[in-house]
């Protein structure tokens, strides 16, 4: 959804500065709407998917073809009709029809892998909730504002079944649910129910900073872990105290959704792992493993997802091949199933 949202938009912003290419007769210049509306979906874009380079992109060329339309769009609110167009207008939307031909060449050429979940057999769900660490959570509204979103990935037609084992993935902050996601869809596709959780409260902070917001903060851990790489590290303990926080309130709403008696199998991704180790050791009969995805020598860019497939512009920037048809995610799945089935016969 994400790759076809920036699809529209770029395209929006095409024709609304081109239309000067093909518009010679004097009439209403109803197509400079698009200009508005391309910048408000590019908002939008951002508000759902978080900033990264192509939504960055989006919304700075939005801004351009809108600040080019002012006028334009002064023009249509009064109801006037145009017969030609300004040599500065021109030369205003021949530099954005440029730059929307390239974001668009590149949009389509860095494109994500994505699997379609009924193909694959399986049932994705995002459930919203609010709360804080101190208070608790509960299910959101959709009137209300969420600040942790659990994803649930599991077998098409087991709607009714009693859910006995749940495998609970740790994402890295430098991934979220989202750069994860080929890798949850298939490792459910092999008959687990897995969990998947993204906390953005207010009484668990990462960065102290602007970074904290929702839109921004995946992408500022990652040039914080890319600019210095050794000061990132030098963190790992504040970010376990986190991830502790945030197992203790998913081990209460696993209990609530799906029973007290329920096991969870916790997957890491390098920043969760002591702390699912020690939640583990704290809570024996709950935890029947971890498994921290960063020990598989095949995964080459630990702590950020399986951006070769979910993010091939990072890939590039790690030095990381496409993996178009998901051999190493499939690789990573079986290496996980393998794991699960172990520690089942323990």
């Amino acid at each position: 959804m994400k790759f076809y949202g920036e699809l529209l938009v770029i395209i929006l912003l095409l024709v609304a500065n081109g239309r000067i290419i093909f518009i010679k007769n004097v009439k209403k210049d109803s197509l400079v709407m698009l200009s508005p509306l391309g910048f408000i979906l590019s908002i939008i874009q951002l508000l759902n998917w978080g900033l990264d380079i192509v939504t960055g992109l989006t919304l700075v060329l939005s801004v351009l073809v809108l600040l080019s339309n002012f006028h334009a769009l002064f023009r249509y609110s009064e109801r006037l009709y145009i017969d030609h167009y300004s040599i500065l207008m021109k030369v205003w939307s021949g530099i954005t029809i440029i730059l929307a031909l390239a974001l668009l060449a590149g949009t389509i050429y860095f494109r994500p892998v994505e699997y379609d979940n009924k193909k694959l057999g399986v049932e994705e769900t995002v459930v919203r909730y609010e709360g804080s660490f101190r208070s608790g959570f509960e299910e959101a509204s959709n009137l209300k504002m969420a600040n942790l979103f659990l994803s649930e990935f599991k077998p098409s037609g087991n709607e009714n079944q009693r859910v006995k084992e749940v495998v609970l993935f740790i994402p890295d902050k430098r991934g979220d649910t989202f750069y994860y996601r080929p890798y949850l869809q298939h490792l459910a596709r092999e008959g687990f129910v897995v969990l998947s959780c993204d906390f953005f409260c207010s009484d668990c902070k990462w960065r102290h900073s602007i970074g904290d917001l929702k839109i921004v903060r995946r992408t500022a851990m990652v040039i914080d872990y890319l600019v210095n790489p050794q000061k990132f590290m030098m963190q790992k303990e504040f970010y376990t105290y986190n991830i502790q926080q945030e197992l203790g309130a998913l081990n209460t709403i696993i209990k609530e959704r799906y029973g007290e008696d329920t096991k969870i199998f916790i997957v890491t991704d390098f920043m969760g792992t002591v702390a699912a180790q020690t939640f583990m050791e704290k809570n024996p009969e709950r935890v029947s493993a971890v498994y921290d995805l960063a020990s598989i020598e095949e995964y080459k860019t630990s702590g950020f997802g399986v951006v070769a497939q979910t993010d091939a512009v990072l890939a590039m920037m790690l030095n990381v091949p496409r993996d178009k048809d998901g051999f190493y995610t499939k690789y990573m799945v079986m290496q996980t199933k393998k794991q699960i089935m172990g520690a089942k016969k323990l």
